[in-house]
């Protein structure tokens, strides 16, 4: 069967959230760009044998319909507070946010201190991203940066549904290969709509303004701050597999370390981990660091 979950209100729409566990703090999982809540079930499963967890889509994604407000941080963290709100669950929570759920979960934490007693970023993107355009790696801009694959996106959007859906199929299978047969399924038929595609380019559009508003908040509470990163050296050889030659490779991967350490004057309690062995989704490569960084964070705030 597969997790059991409802919707909540948050405002415009109600969004899909699934909670298990029992205990406080509540963790509650933002995931990446372009990535689903059902990626996150064995680590749900996991933390729900010692806490509470709620994992949720964001608009447009999967279980939950696509709103009509811009895909820009301050809408959705307050989509996320208004849903939180709905569940009665307590905070504080410690929030693990992902790639751009990490930009999301460190604006939560501005604004919303009280409600947060720690951060949990995984691989997260920072408010330096746009550094990358500027990055003299032609082979990268044009196969591996974020503005690159949201064009690529918008094209597939172009096609006919038949066509879009022979090329994207493709894509997906063998994506969720470890995964139990009725999650991956699931996972496919969400991802073969094309209203997750079009709610990609519509969080890539919101990035730069969502950085403004992100830099607009001086201020970031006195909590604990794990920086999970990825392995250097498995992206990149996942990058030369994708035509990025080496030395590209290496000067993005450079650029994304230096960004996430940076991440560590969040607060003084933060800490830097790097996760060997993992590629961007360490959710997928290296669920058992996110669960352990779980577990030292809430032995050190209890």
């Amino acid at each position: 069967m597969l997790p059991d979950g409802r919707y909540y209100g948050s405002g415009e729409k109600n969004i899909f959230a699934r909670i298990s566990g029992k205990g406080n703090p509540v963790v509650v999982i933002e995931p990446g760009w372009g990535n689903l809540s059902l990626e996150w079930w064995q680590i749900q499963e996991e933390l729900s044998k010692f806490t509470t967890v709620i994992t949720y889509d964001r608009a447009g994604y999967a279980e939950s319909p696509p709103s009509s407000t811009p895909r820009t941080s301050t809408n959705i963290v307050m989509e996320l507070f208004n849903m939180l709100c709905n569940t009665t669950l307590p905070s504080p929570y410690i929030i693990i946010g992902h790639s751009l759920g990490g930009l999301y979960a460190q604006h939560f934490s501005k604004l919303f201190p009280r409600q947060t007693a720690g951060l949990i970023l995984v691989d997260s993107i920072t408010t330096n991203l746009l550094d990358f355009d500027k990055l003299d790696a032609p082979n990268f801009q044009k196969y591996g940066s974020y503005k690159s694959r949201a064009e690529n996106i918008r094209k597939l959007l172009e096609l006919n549904n038949e066509d879009y859906t022979n090329t994207i199929t493709p894509m997906l299978n063998g994506l969720y290969s470890d995964f139990p047969r009725l999650i991956a399924d699931q996972l496919f038929i969400y991802q073969i709509e094309k209203s997750f595609c079009k709610t990609i380019t519509d969080e890539y559009d919101g990035i730069e303004e969502s950085i403004k508003m992100l830099n607009a908040i001086p201020i970031f509470p006195d909590i604990p701050v794990y920086v999970l990163c990825r392995d250097f050296n498995i992206m990149t050889k996942i990058s030369e597999t994708i035509g990025i030659p080496f030395d590209e490779a290496r000067a993005v991967e450079e650029l994304w370390v230096k960004h996430n350490k940076e991440l560590l004057n969040l607060s003084p309690k933060s800490e830097f981990f790097f996760i060997k062995n993992s590629s961007h989704n360490i959710h997928l490569t290296r669920p058992d660091a996110i669960i352990e960084a779980v577990k030292t964070m809430i032995n050190k705030i209890t």
